[in-house]
């Protein structure tokens, strides 16, 4: 019986002996150093701005319909009333289609082009810590409470080659 008990507190010595590493990363910060999320950003800026002026050019057609409709409308028949209305109403819709339209697709392509730069980032940070023996590696930005841990931001930055810029 003292042998087991001897055994086991042995044993327990030798895993107390081998302690995890723990590791913790700002992943946005990682990624905002990255230069494809740059490029990404800048890229889903353009295709923003090419909407935006679609969208404005059918909200001014809007605005001078409406200006027409209120300036014009006594002189009118009602049947041309309603045309002009009906005219008026199916242009707003197409602005409010529009609108929803631009803001999915510009949600997918971000979506679409973000992907393999959060792969990337993921893919490096878990190279880091198995290169450098971290059991864990936590988010630090959702951590509210933790024991010290090691900030492997620049050894991850290293392995991606990002030059290390000095804190604001």
């Amino acid at each position: 019986m003292k042998r087991v008990i001897l055994i086991a507190v042995i044993a327990l010595m030798g895993t107390a002996a081998t302690a995890q590493k723990y590791g913790h990363i700002n992943v946005n910060d990682l990624l905002l150093a990255m230069p494809e999320t740059k490029k990404a950003q800048d890229r889903l800026q353009k295709m923003q701005d090419s909407l935006n002026v679609s969208y404005q050019e059918l909200f001014k057609e809007y605005r001078e319909k409406d200006s027409i409709i209120r300036a014009d409308s006594g002189k009118w028949t009602q049947a041309k009333k309603d045309i002009k209305f009906q005219e008026f109403q199916s242009l707003g819709e197409t602005i409010q289609n529009y609108s929803t339209g631009a803001q999915q697709y510009l949600q997918q392509q971000e979506q679409t082009i973000f992907t393999p730069i959060q792969a990337k980032a993921r893919e490096a940070i878990q190279s880091v810590a198995k290169a450098n023996g971290y059991a864990y590696v936590f988010t630090s930005d959702a951590l509210l409470v933790a024991p010290p841990t090691d900030d492997i931001l620049p050894l991850v930055k290293k392995f991606l080659k990002i030059p290390d810029t000095p804190a604001k």
